[in-house]
């Protein structure tokens, strides 16, 4: 996994951004680092961090 998703914990807000996971060791749990956030759209400290899979190839190719 080298990208997550990072949604404003305020789920009226709705705000949501991609960002690379290279900033943290590999041995870092998502629910360590979602207190740290603050979103800079409306202020809300924490977020609901998600990891962001590959789409998955459709067809025989």
């Amino acid at each position: 996994m080298r990208e997550v998703l990072i949604y404003c914990r305020d789920h009226r807000c709705s705000h949501h951004i991609e960002i690379s996971a290279d900033r943290w060791p590999d041995h870092a749990r998502l629910s360590d680092i979602e207190p740290g956030f603050v979103c800079t759209a409306c202020g809300k400290r924490g977020a609901d961090v998600r990891p962001n899979f590959p789409q998955a190839r459709m067809g025989s190719g």
